[in-house]
């Protein structure tokens, strides 16, 4: 960790966001690795100021991180220590200590709403542990299940309500033949990470707190590959088209998702493959509109026919029925039809038709006699 923020951005406590991002532009660019190639001091340098740029730069953490100072503060790289008129100055504060300044019984998670730990940790992640907590992080050998793959599928709502097998094509990830997954060529073996030495984790200790964060080298594995492999490129897995049929069980609604376990990516060390996640998309229909496990849609009829009543076929989305349209019908009346809907799970539900009266723009003499 580096030491006080705003001694590495060279900046005052009391200055502005909008000037903490101009001065961390201004030695980003003067430290950037690209531009300083082969100086590690450069590049140390370079990963201070970012660290203090992702605290000051943030309003959330930079009052946090102001609430410690104000409390002890950092020292460069001497820790949380005494500052001001507190007892100790220098040394490391306990509940007694603050209880001794603030009278009664004193506990700090009082005094940070939730302890020392909860602010580290919104600082800089979850892997924060007091240095008598830590212990080496170990490379993780286990079998690790492969991320899951996703794809969307359309369909018109009469398939949603009957049900349908769509097919898919798509490039499905498996475990490269030539180096069983490994990613590297095989007999030419692995070395351990020399920058954590094999652990998966680099830890930076700041007086009595120690911050654990994945080794970027390794990306925590502890070890780096051997000879890396031509067909994959390191990856492990390859891709191949595969047609892959889906079954979309009725009444599905439009966003719902269905699993095929097995066919995403392949897993590590010997870990089951992830699964595809297929999003089911259905499609608006002129005639037709869903709500719920009821169907609304509308029949026409003339007002000759709505004067005295007709029997108008009226289509569902599965069959034609005869609808009874009784004398007298009014424009826009919905008269339904009792288990004529959509049927999801044990219920099913109505088709709501809208009666459409159409009146003719112009008559014959006959007509209008």
């Amino acid at each position: 960790m580096a030491g006080d923020y705003y001694k590495v951005l060279g900046v005052d406590e009391k200055i502005g966001k909008d000037e903490i991002k101009k001065k961390y532009r201004e030695l980003a660019k003067k430290y950037h690795p690209d531009l300083n190639r082969g100086d590690k001091a450069a590049e140390e340098k370079f990963k201070d100021i970012s660290e203090a740029y992702d605290v000051l730069g943030d309003d959330k953490k930079r009052q946090q991180y102001d609430t410690m100072r104000r409390f002890g503060g950092f020292n460069g790289r001497q820790g949380f220590s005494g500052a001001g008129g507190y007892p100790g100055g220098g040394k490391f504060y306990t509940d007694a200590d603050f209880s001794q300044v603030f009278g009664g019984r004193f506990n700090m998670d009082d005094l940070f709403g939730g302890g020392l730990g909860d602010i580290f940790s919104s600082l800089f992640g979850d892997n924060l542990r007091t240095r008598t907590r830590t212990r080496p992080s170990r490379q993780r050998t286990g079998r690790q299940k492969g991320t899951n793959l996703k794809a969307e599928i359309k369909i018109a709502l009469p398939q949603a309500v009957s049900g349908v097998t769509k097919k898919i094509r798509l490039s499905v990830p498996e475990s490269c033949v030539e180096c069983g997954g490994a990613g590297t060529v095989r007999g030419s073996g692995q070395r351990v990470c020399p920058r954590c030495n094999g652990t998966g984790h680099i830890t930076n200790v700041q007086g009595a707190f120690s911050i654990s964060r994945p080794c970027p080298s390794c990306l925590g594995r502890g070890v780096l590959p051997g000879q890396e492999c031509p067909v994959c490129r390191g990856s492990g897995a390859t891709k191949k088209k595969k047609t892959i049929a889906v079954k979309i069980p009725p009444g599905i609604r439009s966003g719902e998702t269905i699993r095929l376990r097995g066919l995403g990516h392949p897993g590590r060390n010997g870990g089951p493959k992830g699964d595809l996640i297929v999003k089911v998309i259905v499609m608006q229909d002129q005639q037709f509109k869903r709500e719920g496990s009821d169907i609304h849609t509308s029949v026409d009829v003339s007002f000759p026919q709505a004067a005295l009543g007709v029997k108008a076929p009226v289509k569902t989305l599965t069959r034609k029925v005869i609808l009874t349209v009784p004398p007298g019908t009014q424009p826009g009346t919905v008269m339904r039809l009792k288990g004529a809907g959509l049927t999801v799970g044990d219920k099913t539900g109505d088709l709501m038709v809208t009666v459409n009266i159409i009146v003719p723009t112009s008559l014959t003499e006959r007509q209008k006699e």
